[in-house]
């Protein structure tokens, strides 16, 4: 008699965002080395294409329509299986979700009453869901759905102090209480892939705009272009201390809308585009430093022993800074740009003296992730 196969569904993961990628892609080697289970998504995630270049199958489920194929005979649309993988949801055994940043007020337009709803529907099938490591919080307006998920979860990971503190802060028991633990973000293990035709791009500084900073210099009474001036001046610092530039859209058309725009300024600045965040990491390895605005363009970076001129928006990227020891790095994204030279300046001159540390700390943060995997795989037994 045949062994069913383990199916793992990974939520919160798509093709579009990198750094959702980057967790997408850590999330299913895992399951396929420590459970030898199938990774799978939702079926309305990605191409077909791109789900077979990641090794994923599909779950049969068509939220728009209200249709989930819960049991039944899964083999009762074998055609369609053999041209589509996909399971139903009786096939599921664990829910991992690597939603990155969503569980929070900053989000709060994004109907989190639905999505912690869905995951709690799996826990209350029986199936376990642990949220993989990812920032959380404040909660003031979006406290209830985010406590019912804290109540139906098996393990939760915070990607820092801040975001543990918040879940702690709702947590309605002791039990929700004691599943939050903090953990690295754990795209630190995930391999890399050269990129063709990027041999030149060696050594050279990559820019990595993000558009959602200029949105939010918007909302606050100021320009988005404020942005863009502070990167202006920001290219023009680094070459001035001897370093070829380009720019790195991390993200989708808004970043590299963001980088034309900066290219339009800064003359012989090359935008790189279409790569995922494989092949993205790889370029920001091989970068004496990084300047980035995009978080997991930065955990590319540091996680690989490169330091980075951090623009952040969020505290966590302040975390990030401090787990590698480059709190000092980070930089105002609106700052005036006449003080920008002298800022700057000064935190490339420390950059040096915090590139050996770095590098040791990646080392010990890849330990870290190693370690929450195998707490993970102790107490998800398929």
């Amino acid at each position: 008699m045949s062994t069913r196969r383990k199916n793992i569904l990974i939520t919160g993961g798509n093709f579009t965002n990198q750094g959702a990628y980057l967790m997408l892609c850590a999330a299913a080697e895992q399951i396929r080395s420590r459970w030898d289970a199938q990774p799978v998504i939702a079926m309305q995630t990605g191409s077909e294409r791109a789900k077979r270049w990641v090794g994923l199958d599909s779950l049969l489920e068509f939220p728009k329509l209200r249709i989930s194929v819960w049991g039944g005979n899964p083999d009762r649309l074998r055609g369609l299986r053999h041209r589509m993988p996909f399971v139903v949801g009786a096939e599921i055994d664990a829910v991992f979700d690597v939603s990155g940043f969503v569980f929070s007020d900053e989000w709060a337009h994004l109907d989190l009453r639905r999505r912690a709803d869905d995951l709690i529907r799996w826990s209350g099938r029986g199936v376990p869901v642990v949220l993989l490591p990812q920032a959380f919080g404040p909660f003031q307006h979006v406290t209830e759905p985010v406590s019912d998920l804290l109540d139906a979860c098996e393990l939760v990971y915070a990607r820092d102090p801040d975001s543990a503190n918040f879940l702690k802060g709702i947590a309605r028991s002791a039990t929700a209480f004691e599943k939050i633990a903090v953990a690295t973000d754990f795209t630190t293990v995930l391999r890399s892939e050269e990129p063709r035709g990027s041999a030149h791009l060696r050594g050279m500084v990559p820019i990595v705009a993000n558009w959602n900073i200029a949105k939010r210099a918007a909302e606050r009474g100021g320009s988005e272009d404020a942005y863009v001036r502070n990167l202006e001046e920001v290219v023009r610092v680094v070459r001035s201390h001897g370093h070829e530039v380009y720019g790195l859209c991390h993200e989708g058309g808004g970043d590299a809308e963001l980088l034309r725009a900066l290219a339009g300024r800064c003359g012989g600045l090359q935008v790189v585009e279409g790569l995922d965040g494989r092949q993205s990491k790889w370029l920001l390895g091989q970068a004496p430093f990084v300047v980035s605005g995009r978080f997991h363009a930065l955990v590319s970076a540091l996680s690989q022993g490169v330091p980075g001129l951090v623009h952040g928006w969020s505290h966590k990227y302040r975390w990030l800074s401090e787990e590698y020891g480059v709190s000092n790095l980070v930089l105002d994204p609106y700052e005036d740009p006449g003080t920008v030279e002298a800022t700057v300046g000064a935190r490339l001159r420390e950059i040096e003296a915090v590139r050996k540390s770095v590098i040791e700390l990646a080392t010990v943060k890849k330990a870290e992730t190693e370690q929450m995997w195998s707490d993970i795989e102790k107490r998800i037994e398929l």
